[in-house]
């Protein structure tokens, strides 16, 4: 085996199940807004598709006061629970909680490995707020050393925010902001994280689900790739949804499709993983 110090980690389905999340608490959000403001749900759609759009995240969706088709009459629905039923607001942030789970066996791995004295950075193209959400709602902070993520547009005006700026702040994993409009793949990103810790790329690996994006992206920075294989899935009515409503470009959509269809090429990966706890078998953990 292969000795590694430095592991390199996409977050949103690579360490946890971010499609899972999103689809469990947009839908029955989009759904519930239909049924009880009589909207149609392509218009609610196109208009949550724009609001996704102005702010570069598919995950400011309560920001419901800025939807074009939402008449403040209705603002209510959104607000007020009643004695037999949550909020409408209620209900999806509390579903965007109870399915927001790490992948079987990714804690054990990830403390197995940091046992070790590995050093443990993530990258994400998620943005920081809900970054430090997921990490401290999982209990990661100090787990990962680092997190490299893009700072993102500041929460809208029109929501009321319930829990103090840093709230949510880690105390012992730092947050590294990267410009707002960082993507994947971006290789230059790989090579500062290994520059910022003057790691040896022979000693490093990068793990991530999406071949066009992060497999493709650590082939460009010479570092070892490992394929996370049960994370991208860009098939089924889940999928279609985050299309329809999504944040992403129409050019980033058709990149998507045309991977799919083999229209890109992208080299095999170094390491195929089934599960993460495969990265057990596959290296030799060392101290950093």
């Amino acid at each position: 085996m292969e000795d590694v110090n430095f592991v390199i980690t996409d977050l949103d389905d690579t360490i946890w199940d971010w499609v899972e999340m999103w689809y469990s608490s947009f839908s029955p959000y989009l759904e519930r807004i239909a049924v009880e403001t009589g909207i149609e749900i392509d218009l609610l759609k196109s208009d949550f598709k724009k609001l996704h759009q102005k702010y570069g995240t598919t995950e400011i969706s309560f920001a419901y006061k800025e939807l074009e088709s939402i008449n403040p009459d209705f603002h209510p629905l959104f607000e007020n629970s009643s004695e037999f039923s949550k909020s409408i607001l209620h209900e999806y942030n509390s579903n965007k909680k109870n399915n927001l789970k790490m992948y079987e066996g990714v804690l054990d791995t990830l403390k197995f490995i940091k046992g070790k004295g590995a050093k443990i950075v993530a990258f994400t193209e998620s943005n920081v707020f809900f970054t430090k959400y997921r990490i401290k709602h999982l209990m990661l902070d100090g787990i990962i050393d680092v997190i490299y993520s893009p700072e993102g547009n500041n929460i809208p005006s029109s929501v009321y925010q319930h829990y103090k700026e840093d709230f949510w702040d880690p105390k012992i994993t730092h947050i590294k902001k990267l410009p707002k409009d960082t993507r994947k793949p971006n290789a230059d990103i790989l090579e500062t994280i290994i520059k910022d810790f003057n790691a040896s790329k022979e000693k490093s690996i990068y793990i991530g689900d999406k071949l066009d994006r992060d497999i493709l992206m650590a082939q460009q920075a010479n570092i070892k790739s490992v394929h996370a294989s049960y994370g991208h899935k860009v098939d089924g009515e889940k999928y279609d949804l985050l299309v329809s409503v999504t944040h992403w470009t129409d050019e980033d959509v058709i990149r998507e499709q045309n991977f799919k269809n083999q229209l890109v090429e992208v080299k095999n990966a170094d390491f195929v993983i089934n599960s993460f706890p495969d990265l057990r078998e596959i290296f030799n953990y060392t101290k950093f």
